[in-house]
């Protein structure tokens, strides 16, 4: 999910009032006595929280804070295992699907510190936790509140690697397709091949000699259209390679010199039409 849509869920789950306040102690107190249980019982995987460095060496809040009214306590690490068979020892390791949910104190005199969330820096992982502002923060209603929030954001992680499961076994035939492919023609033309995948691309390695591979990169969306071509462009390429005609791509340097294009074609006659 966009990290707009985690902004979504946590909005609908906060308020911009204060609700939930807290006595001003010592916030490594309050995460043992009340964080963790809440954790705890949030449904299976539980989240983990990890306290911001500052709470961990007890030292006074960051100078790099935009207002010295917020205070960062920590993160919630929520996390939702894949399912391990969908993914290859050589795919693209996204073995689970997680996010980030800062959890901060907002200053209040007399009162105490309201806990809060910055919807928009949900499902970040970058030092802008740091400097949340309070224009930036949502409040928490109480417990309950983050409870549901947690539950929510969890339920959207699962969607995900669902998700991830139903693309990857399409992946998973579709490469299936292409080493059935290139066996074929490797047993007809007699040469070592292999197939690998990215996040977004089947990559066919063909062995040419001792030394030199070829390989070629397609896009799953491309797959379909390329399927068909796999065989001609296989034989091809590696003709023209025993024939001492070597190749490659890359992309063109910037400010390079400019290109000679082809002449202009010549116009057609009235007679010709």
């Amino acid at each position: 999910m966009p990290r707009g849509g985690y902004t979504k869920v946590a909005q609908q789950h906060a308020q911009t009032t204060p609700g939930w306040v807290v006595p001003d102690s010592a916030p490594k107190e309050w995460i043992e006595r009340v964080i963790k249980p809440l954790l705890a019982e949030v449904t299976t995987p539980p989240p983990r929280f990890e306290p911001h460095y500052e709470q961990r060496h007890q030292v006074l809040p960051s100078a790099a804070s935009k207002d010295r009214r917020v205070r960062l306590i920590g993160w919630i690490h929520l996390a939702v295992a894949a399912n391990p068979d969908a993914y290859s020892a050589r795919s693209y390791p996204r073995a689970q699907r997680s996010l980030m949910a800062p959890l901060y104190w907002v200053s209040a005199p007399g009162v105490g510190q309201q806990v809060a969330i910055a919807p928009q820096l949900i499902g970040a992982y970058s030092y802008y936790y740091d400097h949340a502002s309070l224009e930036d923060l949502r409040y928490l209603a109480g417990p309950e509140a983050l409870r549901a929030l947690l539950e929510a954001l969890l339920e959207q992680l699962r969607q995900q690697a669902f998700n991830d499961q139903k693309v990857n076994k399409v992946r998973n035939l579709q490469t299936q397709a292409v080493q059935a492919q290139l066996r074929q023609i490797a047993n007809e033309e007699r040469f070592a091949f292999h197939v690998t995948t990215t996040a977004r691309l089947i990559r066919i390695a063909v062995r040419l000699d001792g030394n030199n591979q070829l390989t070629i990169s397609v896009p799953f969306s491309e797959f379909e259209n390329a399927l068909p071509q796999l065989r001609e462009t296989v034989i091809h390429l590696r003709a023209l390679y025993q024939r001492r005609i070597h190749f490659r791509t890359h992309q063109c340097p910037y400010g390079s010199s400019p290109w000679i294009e082809p002449d202009p074609a010549p116009p057609t006659s009235p007679e010709a039409t």
